[in-house]
């Protein structure tokens, strides 16, 4: 890129001593890929109006103080209101064709799950626990927050909404495989004992939302990507132009 061949080999190193060289490259990637997608007059048009709005621009005079305050120009301006917009139709048009492998690879990933946790270091106190709750001496709320050892006392033991593979494997094993309302025995996870009641679990879907999500997530990997080999191949250039000097 144009604006990387500026940087002496001095900037490189300093950049990357400081693990900013990456992220440059990420931006300047970023910034390059998006200027070359072209809006209709009409989108750009709506997208600038709907912005101005969004940040209460009213009038000329605002707008201008706007740019000032901010220390950016009206071209820089324009293209912060439609980045999104041509990100979205740079994904649609680069990466569709890839979503469903994607998703199929992901879905377990995306289910979204709502449990209620409990969470005690000793077994006999677990299955006392189980216990009374099967024969609905306590409601889970209130057995949560008196007993469970973790940040989930302080919700009555509700956990979520959230991906399920952020739950610890075992746990979420059990929950896939639970009906909503039904109190697993417990269930040993390191050194606690864990007694979960599936509240929700949704199901990915691959929607219009999930296709826009999954073509994000496959440009991100590709900008990573792009991004790790450029800065490689600066960090060589300065390491081959160092070891020629040394030669001379």
């Amino acid at each position: 890129m144009e604006s990387l061949e500026k940087l002496t080999n001095e900037c490189i190193d300093l950049l990357q001593s400081n693990q900013l060289l990456k992220p440059l490259i990420k931006a300047e990637l970023l910034k390059e890929t998006l200027s070359k997608v072209s809006l209709a007059k009409e989108v750009k048009d709506k997208a600038i109006e709907n912005y101005t709005k969004n940040i209460g621009l009213k009038d000329k005079e605002s707008y201008k103080n706007w740019l000032e305050i901010n220390k950016i120009n009206k071209e820089e301006f324009e293209n912060l209101t439609v980045k999104n917009i041509k990100l979205k139709k740079y994904c649609n048009q680069n990466f569709s064709h890839q979503v469903e492998a994607r998703f199929l690879t992901r879905k377990h990933e995306l289910d979204i799950v709502v449990y209620s946790l409990i969470r005690v270091s000793d077994f006999f106190m677990a299955r006392e626990l189980y216990l009374r709750l099967l024969e609905k001496e306590a409601e889970f709320g209130e057995i949560a927050t008196k007993y469970s050892t973790g940040i989930e006392n302080k919700s009555r033991g509700i956990i979520g909404p959230g991906p399920i593979n952020k739950a610890h494997p075992k746990l979420a094993e059990v929950l896939r495989n639970s009906n909503p309302g039904d109190i697993q025995t417990p269930l040993q996870i390191e050194d606690n004992y864990i007694i979960a009641r599936l509240e929700t679990l949704e199901i990915a879907q691959l929607d219009n939302f999930m296709k826009d999500k999954m073509e994000e997530e496959l440009f991100n990997h590709w900008l990573e990507e792009e991004a790790k080999e450029i800065s490689q191949g600066l960090i060589k250039k300065i390491k081959n132009n160092a070891l020629t000097s040394d030669l001379q």
